[in-house]
Protein backbone atom coordinates (compact mmCIF):
# COMPACT_ATOMS: atom_id res chain seq x y z
CA UNK A 1 0.00 0.00 0.00
CA UNK A 2 2.76 2.28 1.11
CA UNK A 3 4.63 2.14 -2.72
CA UNK A 4 1.39 2.46 -4.57
CA UNK A 5 0.51 5.49 -2.21
CA UNK A 6 3.82 6.91 -3.19
CA UNK A 7 3.86 6.32 -7.13
CA UNK A 8 0.51 7.79 -7.22
CA UNK A 9 1.70 11.03 -5.99
CA UNK A 10 4.69 11.19 -7.74
CA UNK A 11 2.96 10.65 -10.53
CA UNK A 12 0.30 13.44 -9.25
CA UNK A 13 3.25 15.84 -10.70
CA UNK A 14 3.76 14.91 -13.92
CA UNK A 15 1.09 17.84 -14.98
CA UNK A 16 1.71 20.51 -12.22
CA UNK A 17 5.49 20.08 -13.82
CA UNK A 18 4.11 20.33 -17.86
CA UNK A 19 2.28 23.45 -16.47
CA UNK A 20 5.54 24.88 -15.05
CA UNK A 21 7.19 24.08 -18.19
CA UNK A 22 4.70 25.21 -20.82
CA UNK A 23 3.01 27.98 -18.82
CA UNK A 24 2.70 30.67 -20.82
CA UNK A 25 2.20 33.42 -18.48
CA UNK A 26 4.06 34.26 -14.65
CA UNK A 27 0.79 32.65 -13.59
CA UNK A 28 0.23 29.65 -14.87
CA UNK A 29 4.04 29.27 -14.27
CA UNK A 30 3.55 29.76 -10.37
CA UNK A 31 0.47 27.96 -10.41
CA UNK A 32 2.26 24.44 -11.17
CA UNK A 33 4.96 25.44 -8.91
CA UNK A 34 2.99 25.61 -5.98
CA UNK A 35 0.97 22.64 -6.92
CA UNK A 36 4.19 21.00 -7.36
CA UNK A 37 5.57 22.15 -3.71
CA UNK A 38 1.96 20.37 -2.57
CA UNK A 39 2.13 17.29 -3.89
CA UNK A 40 6.39 16.92 -2.62
CA UNK A 41 4.82 18.14 0.63
CA UNK A 42 2.65 15.25 0.38
CA UNK A 43 5.07 12.69 -0.54
CA UNK A 44 7.39 14.11 2.31
CA UNK A 45 4.45 13.49 4.78
CA UNK A 46 3.29 10.17 3.42
CA UNK A 47 6.87 8.75 3.29
CA UNK A 48 6.74 9.85 6.99
CA UNK A 49 3.32 8.42 7.69
CA UNK A 50 4.61 4.66 6.38
CA UNK A 51 8.09 4.55 7.44
CA UNK A 52 7.31 5.67 11.04
CA UNK A 53 9.97 8.80 10.50
CA UNK A 54 8.69 11.53 12.35
CA UNK A 55 11.29 14.02 11.68
CA UNK A 56 10.14 14.01 8.11
CA UNK A 57 7.15 15.54 9.03
CA UNK A 58 8.65 18.73 10.35
CA UNK A 59 10.23 19.08 6.75
CA UNK A 60 7.55 18.14 5.31
CA UNK A 61 5.72 21.27 7.06
CA UNK A 62 8.39 23.58 6.85
CA UNK A 63 8.86 23.00 2.88
CA UNK A 64 5.04 23.31 2.66
CA UNK A 65 5.61 26.64 4.47
CA UNK A 66 8.76 27.57 2.22
CA UNK A 67 6.98 26.98 -0.75
CA UNK A 68 3.94 29.46 0.25
CA UNK A 69 5.86 31.97 0.95
CA UNK A 70 7.47 31.77 -2.10
CA UNK A 71 4.35 31.85 -3.89
CA UNK A 72 3.44 35.14 -2.60
CA UNK A 73 6.71 36.39 -3.07
CA UNK A 74 6.42 35.45 -6.77
CA UNK A 75 2.69 36.80 -7.00
CA UNK A 76 3.46 39.91 -5.14
CA UNK A 77 6.50 40.38 -8.01
CA UNK A 78 4.32 39.33 -10.44
CA UNK A 79 1.87 42.06 -9.80
CA UNK A 80 4.19 44.77 -9.28
CA UNK A 81 5.59 44.34 -13.01
CA UNK A 82 2.03 44.16 -14.14
CA UNK A 83 1.54 47.68 -13.54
Amino acid sequence: MRLITEIFLILSAVFPLVVLWRGPTLWDRLCGASSLNVRIALVLAAHAAFSGHELLLDVALAYAILGFLGTVLVARFGERSEM
